[in-house]
């Protein structure tokens, strides 16, 4: 089932990275490091607790996937793997679940932005 007003539903096929029967991983589009990626299920679904047992072992594959391209590519040396579940904010009431997996390099801090509740002050 896909949302019409959804950015993970609506995707343009040149960006995939790779894909399954279940997922698909995308680049950020607005990302927090160089290779920052997002995992996300073709079902629209908004929690991680709403996906099924073959759609959750697919995501960790996907997953797994994406942090071997990442090292391979990037040579990160580590990453921040994460995701919001529930109505955490105000504009949240319809999201696309998905899973963040952001490289981190040396001595480059890691500045999390609105989508982690994080206001600049």
């Amino acid at each position: 089932m896909t949302d019409q007003h959804c950015p993970y539903c609506e995707y343009d096929e040149y960006d995939i990275i790779s894909k399954n029967e279940y997922g698909v991983i995308l680049p950020d589009v607005n990302p927090l490091s160089k290779g920052h990626s997002v995992v996300i299920p073709h079902r629209h679904v908004t929690s991680f607790f709403d996906v099924t047992d073959k759609e959750r072992k697919s995501l960790q594959s996907l997953l797994e996937l994406a942090r071997n391209e990442l090292k391979l590519r990037y040579q990160p040396q580590g990453f921040h793997i994460a995701f919001n579940d529930g109505r955490v904010f105000a504009d949240d009431e319809d999201q696309h679940f998905h899973i963040h997996i952001i490289p981190r390099y040396q001595d480059q801090a890691l500045k999390l932005d609105q989508r982690w509740g994080i206001i600049s002050q």
